[in-house]
């Protein structure tokens, strides 16, 4: 599998972590801190996470495993609740 790509803006206090490629057609809230876009077909595109420094969780979110994988293998300092 090849390594997702991982983004964090520390300024924002957001981490992004990069599923697939697309074009985002909807951006669905999984509570405050956590936001889902998918493109028009339905593909999970990408997670963001609201204040990833205080930790990220993974509870419900899809493909929690893999994005756990990403989170840690990208070197940013993000506790991570599953």
């Amino acid at each position: 599998m090849k390594q997702l790509k991982v983004t964090y803006d520390p300024d924002a206090d957001v981490l992004y972590v990069h599923l697939a490629t697309g074009k985002v057609a909807e951006t669905r809230a999984l509570g405050d801190l956590r936001l889902i876009d998918y493109s028009k077909a339905g593909t999970v595109l990408g997670i963001e996470f609201i204040s990833a420094s205080d930790g990220v969780d993974l509870h419900d979110v899809p493909f929690s495993q893999t994005v756990a994988t990403a989170i840690g293998d990208s070197g940013f300092p993000i506790r991570i609740y599953a």
